[in-house]
């Protein structure tokens, strides 16, 4: 094994970039790759590959643009042939910008490409090769392509979202003045002075969430994760907008529009069908009781969730086993005979 210096390690890195030793390294790799046939590599090696046969690619984490995506996954299938592109992502965690040097504007315009690549993972009706070329300003000259998960899957089944969109609003809007229903929302509860002036001056979605969680039973079996599918079913209405003035990757502080504003003041009698998101759907299956600790413990103000929760931990309960009283010291150890010979000198 051989240490460079940080200097030296400069020095090639230089050489690298200024093509010196860059087309000895590609030329060394495609003899590579024409024998192996699995690459495990970065996003900026990965890039470097200028192989026709590639046959898969997949992508671990999300992207940070959609641009970036677009680039990684055309590396495959160049010699016309089919090829798989996968993208594996957790959907249950909104993704963050890698950290560097920005200014604001470009911290702006990082956070709208991770925005969109972060909507085009959570897509579960537009054809995704559909979705791309429109990304960038192209027509796409079929219905789809018969090929990603959407078309071969199909969309999932629509649901009458009416209620859950209603109360979210109704919630949404108390805190804005525009709705009374603050007063019933909040009656007999009791919170801290910070955290409800706080939540009164802008609040935030898992703070809308949580209340809904605690004043609507109907609504306890849903968690974070759901309400986050909506919010930006809604955001995509038009009915909300995010209430800062930075961009967030998932909408995090949800203030009403005027168009909300009019659904929610809409008298006719109309339902909302909607397709589930793909974290709505990550819910459905793997429904939760709660979605964080904090929520957990606020739990405990139910009553009747306070007596099962006690219930559960006395059936879980071991008997405990007394110890004896009796300390025989460890002779193997330094400590252990000096504490024997203390307790004999104390006889």
């Amino acid at each position: 094994m051989v240490v460079l210096p940080k200097s030296h390690l400069r020095h090639v890195h230089k050489e690298f970039h200024d093509n010196a030793l860059q087309v000895w390294m590609i030329k060394l790799l495609n003899i590579l790759f024409s024998t192996l046939q699995v690459v495990v590599a970065t996003i900026a090696f990965g890039m470097g590959i200028d192989k026709l046969n590639v046959r898969r690619i997949i992508h671990y984490g999300w992207p940070q643009s959609l641009e970036a995506y677009y680039q990684e996954a055309g590396r495959a299938g160049r010699d016309g042939k089919l090829a798989d592109c996968i993208l594996y992502a957790n959907l249950s965690r909104v993704p963050t910008l890698l950290p560097s040097q920005r200014s604001e504007d470009q911290t702006k315009q990082a956070y709208k490409m991770l925005s969109d690549c972060f909507r085009y993972g959570m897509n579960t009706t537009c054809c995704r090769a559909k979705t791309l070329v429109e990304y960038f300003g192209e027509d796409f000259c079929h219905q789809s392509c018969i090929l990603c998960d959407v078309c071969v899957n199909g969309p999932p089944e629509k649901q009458n979202l009416k209620d859950e969109a209603d109360t979210f609003m109704h919630v949404i809007a108390a805190h804005y003045g525009k709705s009374s229903f603050v007063d019933d929302l909040y009656d007999g509860v009791i919170y801290g002075d910070v955290e409800q002036q706080r939540f009164m001056d802008k609040p935030n979605l898992r703070m809308l969430v949580s209340r809904i969680r605690e004043q609507f039973q109907k609504f306890a079996a849903t968690d974070l994760l759901w309400w986050r599918g909506l919010a930006r079913i809604m955001e995509d209405k038009g009915y909300i907008r995010e209430g800062e003035d930075r961009i967030h990757v998932q909408i995090k502080f949800p203030k009403p529009t005027k168009l909300g504003l009019e659904f929610l003041q809409s008298t006719t009698e109309q339902t909302f069908d909607v397709y589930p998101q793909a974290d709505m759907l990550l819910s459905t299956r793997n429904p939760q009781s709660y979605s964080t600790f904090s929520e957990w413990g606020k739990g405990w103000a139910d009553p009747e969730i306070r007596r099962q929760r006690l219930e559960r931990r006395r059936s879980q309960r071991k008997p405990r086993k007394r110890k004896s009283r009796k300390h025989q010291p460890n002779m193997k150890t330094a400590r252990g005979r000096l504490a024997a010979k203390l307790s004999i000198q104390k006889r």
